[in-house]
């Protein structure tokens, strides 16, 4: 749910940008699905997750007070070729549809939105709870698959360290080079 009054926060502020209101054009449609959704929800609906998300930033803090990071992988599955997550051509007529017809509400009393997000979270519940609770991080490709991917390896610093991620970053790319590398195609 948290996600998705971002997006539409997101939206909003994009429309600020525009001068205008944020049309389904102006972004993908899955970003477009994820700003209606958001506005499928209550302002307490919202505030409720969010003190569930600030328990768990709250948590990482307590985390950090003992370890300077903390190490994960950046997917919890193989590396992707690029599209490979895009939505399927029935699922690209859904979103269309969803998204022409404003059913964000009907979409949520169906039981979708929960298969979607556990979907979602299936390939990436390490980024997401990092973006979520506003915990500087990145991603590093350590390691690369016989295929020619590259596999990322995800850093997470205490708040407001973001320059000790940048000094992992350059001393890992120096023991360990990617900058040249791409990926096998």
């Amino acid at each position: 749910m948290l996600y998705f009054g971002e997006t539409g926060a997101s939206l909003a502020a994009l429309a600020q940008h525009l001068g205008r209101p944020a049309r389904p054009a102006d972004v993908e449609p899955t970003t477009w699905l994820l700003g209606l959704l958001g506005r499928t929800y209550s302002a307490a609906d919202f505030a409720a997750a969010r003190h569930s998300w600030n328990d768990c930033a709250r948590s990482l803090g307590r985390f950090h007070q003992t370890y300077d990071l903390l190490l994960t992988p950046t997917l919890a599955v193989p590396p992707v070729r690029i599209g490979e997550l895009q939505p399927k051509p029935t699922e690209q007529l859904l979103l269309k549809l969803v998204n022409t017809f404003g059913l964000g509400g009907l979409m949520r009393r169906s039981g979708l939105v929960e298969q979607l997000a556990e979907q979602s979270l299936e390939k990436t519940p390490y980024t997401q709870f990092v973006n979520l609770t506003g915990q500087p991080a990145m991603s590093v490709p350590l390691h690369w698959t016989a295929d020619g991917l590259p596999c990322g390896v995800q850093f997470v610093a205490p708040l407001g360290a973001e320059d000790v991620l940048f000094r992992l970053a350059g001393q890992l790319e120096q023991a360990r080079p990617w900058f040249g590398r791409r990926p096998g195609l």
